[in-house]
């Protein structure tokens, strides 16, 4: 069986990148991987680190390398483009019988204040694609209640590189006798609440240590932010807050961001509104409890005890109920021994991470193939849907759906 290709939208993401290597774990019968990812199409002129609008997803692309890929699957990027060149991008794929997987990262997007350009994108995609996939339970219903579209969930893979050791020479935190609250506010994007949640963090750690616990907060802001008078509130909040500090540096790599991580106790998400959270997944990759605001679906994606503790962004007290409930169990296991459990938990995942992506692309291959002109080659007949790369008719594709 020739392995189907797959054209990620975008193919450079980290998530897409662990997509890709779980492959390997689902093979055929000949040792072939189930499916490989095409090399993400790269402008020549973008600086090192830049964002770019996905090359791939444009209908152009799609007419001239229809013989490169059998399916798409679009996860980021799309918030570049018009909801009209996103309908393009659907009829083109259409058009050369390439079936479009799309999964459902952001229900409300973070990258945007106004929801409404975001709101179109996902009528177009969840009409437009032929199978959808989301992460977790709960935003599959919610998927289901606004679109009427059925999504197969399929769980985040782990962010943490399986062979990573860079958290290996962070002190464990429960030998501190001081508690650290971690909060990342990155670079203000807009669907962080820097203020509100500097506000929030501040009044709670003040009613934890009025109480007797002892707890610290660190929030952390990049020096180049989207949102300068947010960083300034944030400063100025920070300043006389007693057992609160401001860090302030460039962009972390990523092994100073696994030991910056590590190093807490428990770590509050900031944002305001969401859906699903990579940052949740690096944590629980590090063994670090996460404080989550009780909107999105950041609750929903891991149902280990303690892993996960939600809170009302309105409330102090709520917070603080939190915060008291991740340090419960901070001088239980070691935090090395979780993150070697965790990991363990991640390696077995791969495989069942790879079989339903695996399957997710036959069923959308098959169902494409179903929906095409039928034509007579050699005898038989088959759809154009099941012509092979080379343009020798059938072969490739009848192998992939067999």
């Amino acid at each position: 069986m020739l392995p189907i290709r797959v054209a990620h939208i975008p193919g450079s993401h980290p998530y897409v990148s662990n997509i890709s290597d779980l492959n390997i774990s689902d093979v055929s019968m000949s040792g072939s991987p189930s499916f490989v990812t095409l090399a993400d199409v790269i402008p020549a002129h973008r600086a090192r680190g830049q964002w770019w609008p996905p090359v791939m997803f444009d209908p152009a692309w799609i007419e001239t390398n229809a013989d490169q890929f059998d399916v798409m699957h679009l996860h980021f990027g799309f918030e570049s483009f018009s909801a009209t060149h996103v309908a393009s991008c659907i009829e083109a794929l259409a058009s050369v019988g390439r079936p479009l997987v799309f999964t459902v990262h952001d229900l409300e997007n973070p990258q945007l204040f106004d929801q409404a350009p975001h709101r179109r994108h996902l009528d177009a995609l969840l009409s437009g694609a032929t199978l959808v996939t989301t992460l977790t339970d709960s935003a599959a219903l919610e998927i289901f209640q606004r679109w009427g579209r059925e999504a197969t969930v399929i769980r985040h893979p782990h962010l943490l590189p399986l062979e990573s050791t860079a958290a290996d020479g962070v002190p464990d935190p429960g030998e501190r006798s001081t508690a650290v609250v971690g909060m990342h506010l990155v670079d203000i994007r807009p669907g962080t609440d820097a203020r509100g949640a500097t506000t929030t963090l501040i009044d709670a750690i003040r009613r934890l240590r009025a109480g007797g616990v002892a707890v610290e907060a660190e929030v952390h802001v990049r020096t180049t932010v989207r949102d300068e008078s947010a960083r300034s509130a944030v400063a100025a909040a920070c300043a006389g807050a007693d057992g609160v500090r401001l860090i302030e540096h460039p962009r972390l790599s990523d092994d100073d961001l696994v030991r910056s991580l590590a190093a807490l106790d428990a770590c509050m998400l900031p944002y305001r509104h969401g859906t699903h959270s990579g940052w949740l997944e690096l944590c629980f990759d590090l063994g670090v409890p996460v404080l989550a605001p009780t909107v999105g679906h950041w609750l929903d994606q891991h149902a280990e005890e303690g892993a996960v503790v939600g809170f009302d962004p309105r409330s102090v007290e709520s917070l603080a109920t939190g915060i008291s409930r991740t340090l419960v169990n901070r001088h239980g296991m070691p935090r090395r021994a979780v993150r070697s459990r965790r990991r363990a938990q991640r390696i077995e995942q791969r495989g069942v991470i790879a079989r339903e992506h695996a399957q997710v692309y036959r069923s959308a291959l098959a169902r494409t193939a179903r929906a095409q002109p039928a034509l007579e080659v050699d005898g038989q007949t088959i759809h154009d849907g099941e012509r092979s790369r080379s343009g020798q008719a059938g072969a490739q594709q009848a192998e992939v759906l067999a």
